[in-house]
C-alpha cells in the first residue's frame, strides 16, 4: 500500500517510465544495479541513485555515511507521506483519504474491526501486501493499480473484477487462514512464534489476525522459507497490546535485515536459522 501511494504521487510529479521491484536485502548487498535515472522508494539507499525516499528507522543511523542526496528521509508512518510533503502539489489533495489509510496500514494503526472485517482502502491495501498470499500476479496488478487509482474513486476501484476477485478471496479464506495460524503458532512468554516453514499453498489472510488470537502477547516472530532457499524471520509488535519496547528495525539490522521500530525482517542461512531465531526470541523476552 505504501508503495502504491508513493508511486501515485511520484508518477504525478516525475516522468516515471518504469516501475521495478527489489528486496531490501538485495539493495543492501549491492545486487541491484542503480543509475542516476533511478528513484529509490521505500528501500535502503544505494550510492549513485538519482533520488531516494525512505522512512525506515533502520536507515536512520546510516544517514551520516550517506552524505548529501536528492530526495528525503525521515522516520514517519509511511514513505508516501514523505513524498507528499516533499512535492506538496495541489493535485495531491484529492488523495488525502488514500494517504491517511496508507499511514494507518503501514504503521499498523488498525482496529480489530479493520482486521476482522476489512473494508475500503484498508481492504485494498491488504490485496497489495505480498504477505497476504494472493499469488504471483502481484507486480502486474500493482503497476496497473497505480494508474487506476489516479483516475477513479475508491467505490469504482473496488468494483473492478481484478480488485474484487482479490478482495473476495481474502474475505472468503479468512477462517481457513485463522485456523492455520492456530495450528502453527504458540506463545512463549510475551512472544508469539508462528512457524510456516514447510507449509505450502497458504490461504490468503490478514497477517494481523494472529494478534487477536494471543491478546496477552505483545510481539510475534513469524518464520517461513525464503525464495532464495534461506529462512525469513519477520518480527512485528502486536497492534493491540502495544507494550513491546524492542526497536525491531534496529534489532534485525544486527542480522543483516532492518525495518521500522515496530516491524521488520531479516534473511538467514538455513544452517544458522535455529540459533538466530532463539537469539531473537530471547531478546524479545528480555526487553
Amino acid at each position: 500500500m505504501d508503495g502504491l501511494t508513493s508511486l501515485v504521487f511520484l508518477s504525478m510529479a516525475e516522468d516515471v517510465s518504469e516501475i521495478a521491484f527489489a528486496h531490501p536485502k538485495d539493495m543492501q548487498d549491492g545486487k541491484v544495479p542503480v543509475t542516476t535515472n533511478d528513484i529509490i522508494t521505500n528501500l535502503p539507499y544505494v550510492p549513485g541513485c538519482g533520488m531516494w525516499f525512505d522512512h525506515h528507522v533502520s536507515e536512520d543511523r546510516k544517514l551520516e555515511g550517506i552524505g548529501s542526496y536528492k530526495g528525503k528521509f525521515a522516520v514517519a508512518s509511511s514513505c508516501a507521506s514523505i513524498i507528499y510533503k516533499y512535492y506538496h502539489r495541489p493535485e495531491f489533495e484529492k488523495f488525502k483519504d488514500l494517504l491517511a489509510a496508507t499511514d494507518r496500514l503501514d504503521a499498523a494503526n488498525l482496529t480489530k474491526e479493520d482486521v476482522e472485517n476489512s473494508s475500503g482502502w484498508i481492504l485494498l491495501g491488504l490485496t497489495l501486501d505480498p504477505r497476504t498470499g494472493l499469488g504471483p500476479e502481484f507486480r502486474k496488478y500493482f503497476r496497473w493499480l497505480v494508474e487506476y487509482v489516479k483516475e477513479l474513486p475508491l467505490e469504482k476501484i473496488l468494483e473492478h473484477r481484478e480488485v474484487k476477485k482479490r478482495c473476495d478471496r481474502l474475505l472468503n479464506e479468512h477462517k481457513q487462514f485463522k485456523d492455520l495460524l492456530e495450528k502453527h503458532s504458540r506463545q512463549d512468554g510475551n512472544v508469539i512464534i508462528t512457524d510456516f516453514r514447510g507449509v505450502k499453498n497458504l490461504p490468503a489472510g490478514n497477517r494481523f489476525i494472529v494478534f487477536t488470537l494471543y491478546p496477552e502477547a505483545n510481539v510475534e516472530v513469524r518464520i517461513f522459507g525464503g525464495k532464495a532457499g534461506n529462512t525469513v524471520i519477520a518480527v512485528g509488535h502486536s497492534i493491540f497490546n502495544r507494550t513491546c519496547q524492542v526497536n525491531v528495525g534496529e534489532l534485525l539490522a544486527g542480522y543483516g535485515g532492518g525495518g521500522h521500530r515496530g516491524a521488520g525482517t531479516c534473511q538467514i542461512e538455513n544452517e544458522k536459522a535455529e540459533a538466530t531465531i532463539a537469539e531473537i526470541i530471547a531478546q524479545l523476552k528480555k526487553q
